[in-house]
């Protein structure tokens, strides 16, 4: 489970940056708030989350670009993340439900 903390912080990390960019905007968003995007890009990857770590580089790439379209990839980013964020939730209570059916089926033999 502590893999899944881990995972929770860093979404909470990357819904905080995100949240970042949608209030001062892509083109305020300096070197600081690349690095951090990066940073969490790189986290994503080594954790297997591959599509979102994808949605964050097109989004870094779009900003150092100064392209029109980063604000479709920050959309594109933040339903990666909720959408990320719906499947672990999932799986942590796949597990918490599995552990009590095993503990249930413990106690009975």
């Amino acid at each position: 489970m502590d893999d899944v903390a881990e995972l929770r912080d860093a979404l909470d990390r990357l819904q905080a940056a995100l949240e970042d960019l949608v209030v001062r905007g892509m083109r305020a968003a300096g070197a600081r708030d690349l690095a951090r995007l990066t940073a969490l890009q790189d986290e994503f990857q080594a954790a297997g989350a591959g599509h979102l770590s994808g949605r964050l580089a097109t989004l870094a790439d779009a900003i150092r670009a100064d392209d029109r379209a980063a604000s479709i990839a920050l959309l594109r980013a933040i339903t990666a993340l909720r959408l990320f964020d719906r499947m672990l939730t999932l799986e942590v209570a796949t597990r918490v439900l599995a552990a009590a059916d095993d503990d249930d089926s413990a106690g009975e033999a």
